[in-house]
């Protein structure tokens, strides 16, 4: 679409992110990126590890499977550790119960 590689990752990252939004409160429930730790983290990393691929010029199947083996590996990494994203200091996260 003619982005460069900051926009495309912001668009790449805003797609992954709105998607799981959206299947969330499609079903009715609090969206995971309110209420998970790592959720959006893992798609700019995703969207990172694409456009690098794009910019050495290497494209294709490989490159697009790496990239979600990587995000998918972050996601899981922070649900079995229980990684929270960063937050503003002086900011408390509640837990949903």
């Amino acid at each position: 679409m003619g982005f460069g590689p900051a926009q495309a990752v912001i668009v790449g990252a805003i797609t992954g992110v709105g998607g799981g939004t959206l299947r969330d409160v499609l079903i009715r429930q609090v969206p995971s990126v309110l209420s998970s730790g790592l959720y959006a983290v893992p798609a700019l990393v995703g969207a990172t590890v694409v456009v690098l691929a794009d910019v050495l010029d290497a494209r294709g199947p490989v490159a697009a499977i790496g990239a979600a083996a990587v995000c998918f590996a972050i996601r899981m990494l922070g649900v079995h550790f229980d990684v929270d994203a960063p937050f503003p200091p002086g900011e408390r996260r509640r837990r949903p119960e």
